[in-house]
């Protein structure tokens, strides 16, 4: 039997909403800029999330408190449970900061392999954000290359699926087939305006039940 992966977005797809929108809201207005400028092709992804970052000042219960409200999936463990039984495994690929993403998955008792920014907080309680030179998967434009995640799978003949809702994820979703490919956001209007088929999904879990039932008809 083939392995099968999920290869899986964070921010936005397994959450609600993304880190730095919710850290923008305590920063000034002129903080939102960098995202302006990567929006407009005049920055990279990674260079804009730095620099918003790099901003914040907040104590470990202020971060704790944004982590709270991404609103992760409340049902994404038993989601993992489920897949898990079924034979897939879930790997995320994340261009936003390992750093927060790993806490929060362990606030919900998760496990999973991340593909992510390394990051720590200051003494000044600012995120820093560093590229993943040491990773396979580094790339400049968004620290990880999540296409290069599902080619790795696919080139060693794995099932994969992919999940996601922002523009690093148009590459990577492209890669997989249309029945395997989950969307929602940015990622699904664009799918939708080039006419290309995909599953729209409104919270993560539905992605879970959706593979486990179709494997098992």
């Amino acid at each position: 039997m083939k392995r099968q992966f999920l290869i899986t977005d964070f921010d936005g797809t397994m959450t609600e909403r993304d880190f730095f929108r919710i850290a923008l809201e305590r920063l000034p207005t002129d903080a939102a800029k960098p995202w302006e400028r990567y929006e407009a092709g005049l920055c990279s992804h990674f260079d804009a999330l730095a620099q918003i970052f790099i901003r914040l000042r907040a104590t470990t219960a202020e971060y704790d408190a944004i982590l709270d409200a991404m609103r992760l999936d409340d049902r994404a463990a038993a989601a993992m449970a489920r897949l898990d039984r079924a034979g897939w495994r879930v790997e995320i690929a994340s261009a936003g900061c390992s750093w927060y993403i790993e806490r929060l998955l362990r606030r919900h008792g998760i496990q999973a392999t991340v593909h992510a920014n390394p990051g720590f907080i200051s003494l000044q309680g600012a995120l820093i954000l560093l590229a993943p030179v040491s990773s396979p998967f580094h790339a400049p434009e968004t620290g990880i290359d999540k296409a290069a995640v599902v080619r790795r799978h696919l080139a060693r003949g794995a099932v994969v699926a992919y999940a996601g809702d922002g523009r690093p994820d148009l590459p990577p979703a492209l890669l997989a087939p249309p029945e395997r490919r989950f969307a929602t956001g940015w990622l699904a209007d664009e799918l939708t305006r080039r006419g290309e088929p995909f599953r729209r999904f409104d919270c993560w879990h539905d992605i879970a039940v959706t593979l486990t039932e179709e494997a098992s008809s």
